[in-house]
């Protein structure tokens, strides 16, 4: 992480679950990607979603990992919004960013990153841009790089005190309340 950069990262929603917004084992993957997220970065002062299931929970499992509390729904991230929609919203964001803040990120869909000319992602992969400076994001001078989506280690189970199995029994709340309390 440079001094003065400026980072947007845009993340795709992790799998549909059968009884859940997203797969169990995705909410401990998004997790682990936002951990993956605070350790590399500045520090994230608001993460963006779709208003789309999938996409609010992968948000809340990301957030938690990159401790941020302060999440914002946005229809512009929407799978269904048009390019013109969504680069009006970023560019606006942008235009209006503090100069203290220095990254943002977004979970959203496969359409919406296409529509960004990003490159494409699986479910759960992040898209990294960086950029010298707020000016130079804005300007779409950045770098690209796709974060693969982390694979979740014995050691996160065993301090979860969880096998797979035992996952599958829980809710996403109760999943969101144990990765909260080794979030701390």
């Amino acid at each position: 992480m440079a001094p003065n950069k400026f980072y947007l990262s845009f993340g795709r929603h992790e799998r549909y679950g059968s009884d859940t917004a997203i797969e169990r084992a995705d909410m401990l993957s998004a997790f682990l990607s936002g951990r993956q997220l605070k350790e590399w970065l500045p520090i994230c002062t608001t993460v963006y979603h779709s208003p789309l299931a999938r996409a609010v929970e992968t948000a809340r499992f990301e957030a938690l990992g990159m401790g941020v509390s302060h999440l914002l729904c946005v229809d512009a991230l929407e799978e269904s919004a048009t390019k013109f929609e969504i680069n009006k919203f970023i560019n606006e964001l942008l235009y209006y960013t503090d100069e203290a803040v220095c990254y943002y990120h977004f979970v959203t869909h496969l359409p919406v990153v296409e529509k960004l000319g990003l490159p494409f992602l699986g479910a759960g992969e992040i898209c990294l841009l960086t950029a010298e400076n707020k000016a130079e994001m804005l300007a779409e001078n950045y770098k690209v790089q796709v974060i693969s989506k982390p694979e979740i280690d014995v050691n996160l189970l065993q301090k979860l005190n969880l096998t797979l199995t035992d996952l599958d029994k829980l809710s996403a709340d109760e999943i969101y309340l144990k990765l909260a309390q080794i979030a701390l």
